[in-house]
């Protein structure tokens, strides 16, 4: 009999992880709103609690494109979390997908950062199989071996406008460079992907 394959341990924990740390940014967004000083209501601002559930999974999406299964979690909290405080301050006219992604885009060089200073240790395998998290995304190991492959630029950019949904001219705004530097960074990413992304439509059964 066919039964559904139990999740990792992994799996388990990092779904539970992710789980605690949309609790967190919620119960932080509802404490700042009652004790931020008392103002005329701006009709124009969503609550932050629509905000993360509108683009959450574009942006746990994007962490995990950047940086990888094992830091995407963090990634999101601490974009979601440095979100949050700046938010008030938002221009109301401003772009809010293409506002996260700059923030997702500078933890994920916060946490690169970190983490080639750090030992290398081994704590814990990353699942072989997609982790089912408190966002309803499954991650595709094949995938991320593939972007991880790519050059940085590169998988910034087909993370940033195939994940993100940024026009070229946003990503150049966050990556440095120009709007065709980005859509020519893109567009080769996707070209390798193409050639080495395993899990992709119809790439089984090709001939070699």
């Amino acid at each position: 009999m066919c039964g559904r394959e139990p999740r990792s341990p992994t799996a388990t924990r990092a779904g539970a992880r992710l789980e605690i740390d949309i609790d967190r940014v919620m119960r932080e967004s509802r404490t700042s709103r009652s004790t931020a000083p008392a103002r005329l209501p701006d009709v124009s601002m969503k609550p932050f609690e629509q905000i993360v559930t509108e683009h959450g999974s574009m942006v746990l999406r994007v962490c995990r494109a950047v940086v990888g299964e094992a830091d995407a979690e963090d990634a999101w909290s601490e974009t979601f979390l440095a979100a949050l405080r700046a938010y008030p301050d938002l221009d109301r006219t401003a772009n809010v997908q293409a506002w996260l992604v700059t923030i997702a885009h500078r933890k994920a060089i916060d946490i690169t950062r970190t983490r080639a200073r750090d030992p290398v240790t081994i704590a814990e395998e990353v699942p072989d199989r997609p982790a089912t998290t408190g966002l309803p995304e499954a991650w595709d190991h094949d995938l991320w071996s593939a972007l991880q492959a790519l050059p940085p630029k590169q998988r910034q950019s087909v993370a940033y406008h195939y994940l993100g949904g940024l026009p070229h001219k946003d990503i150049a705004e966050i990556t440095g460079g120009t709007a065709e530097s980005a859509r020519r960074a893109a567009a080769d990413g996707i070209r390798t992907l193409r050639r080495t992304y395993a899990g992709r439509p119809g790439s089984r059964g090709e001939t070699r």
